[in-house]
């Protein structure tokens, strides 16, 4: 009797080890979820900078080289347009990122000023110039009338620019709407960008103001800052912000800032607007198309396309997909000696359209350009059939002699 006292008591004291062995192991298994985790959200923010910096480097330097060879002063005009556009594109990313520095260090700084809004809105709506797809129509809805409002303008600015960009990465065609209007009670403003985009799931809804929340992340169409940021800014500013979504039929973020200022007063703004409104219009001497190869540019963004086809077209036939739906359709209608293949984009990404136009002729040549650029972005396009990978910003004259190159073997 007294030795099965011991053995149970031995027992039991070997549970209690077995216990705290497998609860230790529980908590290092949890930790190392978590780091295994935040180790993979470093790589995809880190990836996903690297793209967001690369695609407006690859229009500044690319269009910067076309500027300098061109007589037209009318292109040159147009060509800056879309420097500066994309100049502007990359120093709101910088500023972002050293915002969120800030952020996390407690610092932030509103500074206020009478600012006119509608002035405001349409310069906003000339950064987005080159950047707005054809299939989508920017609409700044401007009340009747003109209101001045004393706020930090470049903060007012830096929210409503992350929110149309934001509306930009998930809508693929229709209307994204922006605007403001003075609330009933007269001492608050509502701004509100309103999208016919993919919308957001109700599961992720509560968490999309979330630092570095991104529903896309694993898909790279978005690197987590701007909407936390956004949420920052307003706050700090004493105002609130909200997001109202239904999947497939779109998202209108609103905001709501206290107002001071006057309503149908000075309807002028001391700023001038220097940016002039050119035709887009390029004038070259072609050569006879039939005697030209023919390339297909799958490419989303239109500063990128723009740049290859101003490049490319005294050479080449060209032909333009916005996504990789369309490039394989475009493919097999037109049977092109080259496709040169964005990675990221609409509806379906430049991998598996690759993967698809691969198995129906391994014979032609694409090329990834892409500003996603680490060594396993460049694996993972051979991996997928890209003969080359071409990274953005790349050189005028290393695209001309690539695409040559794989023309010429034809």
């Amino acid at each position: 009797m007294l030795k099965f006292a011991e053995t149970n008591k031995k027992l039991m004291l070997a549970n209690e080890k077995l216990e705290a062995a497998n609860n230790k192991l529980m908590e290092y298994e949890e930790k190392a979820e978590k780091a295994e985790k935040a180790s993979r959200m470093k790589s995809l923010f880190l990836a996903n900078m690297s793209h967001e910096i690369r695609t407006p480097l690859n229009a500044i330097e690319g269009f910067s080289r076309v500027m300098a060879e061109t007589e037209s002063s009318e292109e040159r005009m147009k060509y800056l347009e879309i420097i500066e556009s994309n100049n502007a594109r990359l120093l709101s990313l910088i500023n972002e990122i050293l915002d969120l520095s800030r952020v996390e260090s407690g610092e932030i700084v509103i500074k206020k000023s009478p600012v006119n809004l509608a002035e405001l809105c349409k310069s906003i709506k000339q950064l987005f110039k080159f950047r707005c797809p054809e299939t989508v129509n920017l609409l700044f809805v401007e009340p009747t009338m003109p209101i001045m409002m004393t706020t930090d303008e470049n903060r007012l600015t830096q929210v409503l620019s992350n929110l149309i960009s934001n509306a930009l990465k998930h809508t693929f065609k229709g209307v994204i709407q922006y605007g403001y209007e003075v609330v009933e009670d007269g001492q608050r403003i509502k701004f509100f960008v309103k999208d016919t985009g993919t919308g957001i799931e109700p599961e992720f809804i509560g968490h999309i103001f979330d630092t570095y929340a991104s529903k896309d992340a694993d898909q790279q169409k978005g690197y987590g800052l701007g909407l936390a940021l956004c949420r920052i800014i307003i706050e700090k500013m004493g105002g609130s912000i909200s997001v109202e979504s239904v999947v497939n039929e779109g998202s209108t973020f609103t905001f709501v800032l206290p107002f001071h200022g006057t309503i149908g007063g000075l309807a002028t703004s001391n700023r001038t607007n220097t940016t002039t409104n050119n035709v887009r219009t390029i004038h070259i001497e072609r050569q006879d198309e039939s005697n030209m190869k023919t390339i297909l540019v799958a490419e989303d963004e239109e500063s990128n396309y723009e740049l290859v086809r101003i490049v490319l077209q005294r050479r080449y036939r060209l032909l333009r997909a916005h996504n990789g739906i369309e490039a394989v359709t475009m493919n097999e209608d037109e049977h092109p000696d080259l496709i040169l293949m964005d990675i990221r984009m609409p509806e379906m990404d430049g991998l598996d359209a690759t993967r698809i136009i691969k198995e129906v002729n391994q014979n032609t040549p694409v090329i990834a350009l892409s500003a996603y650029a680490f060594e396993e972005n460049i694996k993972e396009a051979k991996a997928a059939g890209c003969d080359y990978f071409m990274a953005k910003p790349f050189r005028v004259e290393d695209l001309i002699e690539i695409c040559a190159k794989y023309c010429n073997e034809r």
